[in-house]
């Protein structure tokens, strides 16, 4: 089954409650008379979906933009994307060579790259420059959708929809294989946001990440485990005590208030001990206050 066909068959699964509808089918002489007027081809995945599936209508957050809004901000269809896959991006107001897909609501957008190196890539991006622009883990729009009928499928509730934008598709062996061996820092930190909502993780799950907290050498990498381990119910959050010797800071902290000793009292003892060894300033404030609202 191709992909088309895929997402054709799980968006019909999906219950009414969804309403996952989609606009009409564009013609082909509607696509490329968009095109014509601003000089672009859109990339062939998105062709195929507009074209054959539908435009508009159900997808992440407030859901896909009909093609008369492709053009407008933030997306700027005339020029080259200097968007890179995988490479850190300044912070910017401009991004040309893309499209406007999906409006994230207040300034946040995912925009459709259609030319240049992220070419077919979705990027999400902040028309006011509020943080630098960074591309979903997906190959292209078949796949980034078909992403998202699997995460709401599963019975996404709304706090989950948050982290849609940062994670990647796989199952548990593919998403471990990524965080502990990929070379981009990108890619091994969106395998991590993919275990914060997990389905059905497995019993070994939580040792598997503490294992890959020890090998990680970027620190941001670093935090997203942290996160995704806490994700992981009792068994996870026992484990968490193995980032308190993390050598950043920020990662200690962060493990700090996950510990969470109000909810949890059984991690107070093991806060009140190693603050008596911990040496940065600021992790120790963040115990004491951890300890003080426990």
């Amino acid at each position: 089954m191709d992909a088309i066909a895929r997402i054709r068959t799980k968006l019909a699964a999906l219950p009414r409650t969804e309403n996952a509808t989609l606009g009409p089918v564009l013609s082909e002489d509607q696509v490329a008379g968009f095109e014509q007027r601003h000089g672009i081809r859109l990339p062939e995945e998105f062709r195929q979906f507009v074209t054959r599936v539908g435009h508009g209508g159900y997808g992440p957050t407030y859901g896909l933009l009909p093609i008369t809004r492709w053009a407008s901000r933030p997306g700027q269809p005339a020029g080259t994307s200097p968007l890179i896959p995988d490479a850190e991006a300044p912070v910017t107001r401009d991004f040309p060579g893309t499209i406007a897909v999906v409006h994230g609501g207040c300034l946040d957008w995912t925009v459709l790259v259609v030319s240049g190196p992220g070419r077919g890539r979705l990027v999400e991006v902040n028309a006011d420059g509020l943080f630098a622009p960074y591309f979903h883990a997906d190959a292209g729009f078949l796949s980034w959708y078909e992403r998202w009928l699997d995460f709401v499928g599963r019975g996404a509730g709304p706090v989950d929809l948050t982290w849609f934008a940062q994670q990647m598709a796989g199952d548990e062996h593919a998403l471990l294989d990524t965080l502990r061996n990929d070379a981009r820092p990108r890619r091994r930190r969106a395998a991590a946001y993919s275990f914060i909502t997990y389905p059905q993780p497995s019993g070994s799950l939580p040792a598997a990440l503490v294992r890959a907290l020890a090998e990680e050498t970027d620190p941001a990498v670093r935090e997203t485990i942290v996160r995704a381990l806490a994700a992981q119910g009792p068994h996870g959050r026992e484990l968490l005590p193995a980032a308190l010797s993390d050598p950043s800071p920020d990662v200690r902290s962060l493990a700090v208030i996950l510990m969470a000793p109000r909810d949890h009292p059984q991690m107070a003892d093991v806060l009140a001990e190693h603050l008596r060894a911990e040496n940065d300033d600021a992790v120790r404030a963040t115990v004491r206050r951890a300890l003080h609202h426990e």
